[in-house]
């Protein structure tokens, strides 16, 4: 049995004719002790899904109009308060982009900490257990660390507190929701080895949420792209790297800087990630897309299995681009 899976969830903020679906039939499975990466751009709704699995999204004004959460086999959907204060923190645990903007600038980051294990693990709320967590995610000086305020921290410094106030409650589930977002290459880097080196060692399971393609090959088992609500490709992460199939996936692969090429323009996707209020028709891509045809506006295009462990939402997946779009891969 998968440790989370995800069955056509549907999210929607407002009520009636006006609603916004901002999450649209998202299917996702996470096995215990994988890496799942949940890639996209802004606004494509990877926070939001992410977020839904614990049932932190506020409601209202979002309301979950269809699907299932299931958490350890039971519904997060179908659960009461007592039972969704077991499972946060608990059960997953989230680390946020931006630790400056999630550590309370007032309190020291052993205190906050500290009131992470009082919730969730009372009998070890001491200062030997912050200590422990805090070496645990290789913040040197532990002792004298856990008396400092946020802002006395560096940028990786404080999202490795993040990551040890998440793991205070020996999650089975990390949420990890741009973790190196404002960090520099090299610490990046860190975090990155640092997520891999607890899943191996705590066997747990993480959902990292990105952006990034580039950083994708470092942690991931299996990839999950979205865009405008919907997952467009799901594959191992290997096989994703090597060959991508969707136009989607391929244009993000392609807007990576790579080194050694030079001095060059970077590659950009035609156009912005729709609004919820202004979604096309047909396939959601389409007005962005070198292999669109004239049916991409008219019909919605399913995920379909088109390799074992491989998904597409595209029926023209095997259709080779244009010759400027090749040139510019």
């Amino acid at each position: 049995m998968s440790l989370l899976e995800i069955r056509n969830l549907q999210l929607e903020f407002g009520i009636g004719p006006t609603a916004l679906r901002a999450v649209n039939g998202v299917s996702l499975t996470l096995a215990a002790g994988e890496t799942l990466c949940l890639v996209g751009e802004s606004g494509c709704g990877k926070s939001v899904t992410a977020l839904s699995i614990a049932r932190l999204v506020p409601s209202p004004p979002a309301r979950y109009v269809g699907g299932e959460i299931l958490l350890n086999g039971k519904d997060v959907l179908r659960m009461n308060k007592a039972d969704l204060r077991g499972i946060r923190g608990g059960v997953v645990s989230y680390v946020f982009q931006e630790p400056s903007a999630s550590l309370n600038p007032v309190f020291r980051v052993g205190h906050q900490i500290r009131e992470a294990l009082k919730l969730h693990r009372p009998d070890r709320a001491r200062a030997e257990e912050v200590v422990r967590l805090l070496k645990l995610v290789g913040i040197p000086a532990p002792e004298l660390r856990m008396r400092d305020y946020p802002h006395q921290l560096s940028g990786g410094m404080q999202q490795r507190v993040m990551i040890a106030m998440a793991l205070a409650s020996e999650p089975k589930l990390l949420v990890a929701d741009e973790p190196t977002t404002a960090l520099d290459v090299t610490i990046q880097a860190q975090i990155l080895d640092l997520l891999r080196d607890l899943r191996t060692r705590l066997r747990m399971s993480i959902l990292l949420i990105t952006h990034n393609l580039g950083i994708v090959g470092d942690l991931a088992d299996r990839v999950a792209v979205m865009y405008a609500g919907q997952i467009v490709e799901l594959s191992p992460a290997t096989d994703l790297l090597q060959r991508p199939l969707h136009p989607y996936t391929l244009a993000l692969m392609n807007s990576v800087p790579k080194l050694g090429a030079g001095a060059q323009r970077l590659t950009a996707i035609p156009g912005n990630v729709p609004s919820l209020e202004a979604m096309p028709p047909g396939c959601r891509f389409h007005p962005r897309c070198a292999r669109a045809r004239p049916e991409c506006a008219r019909e919605v295009p399913g995920l379909i299995e088109v390799e074992p462990g491989r998904w597409v939402r595209c029926p023209f997946w095997t259709q080779p681009l244009p010759a400027r779009q090749e040139a510019l891969g």
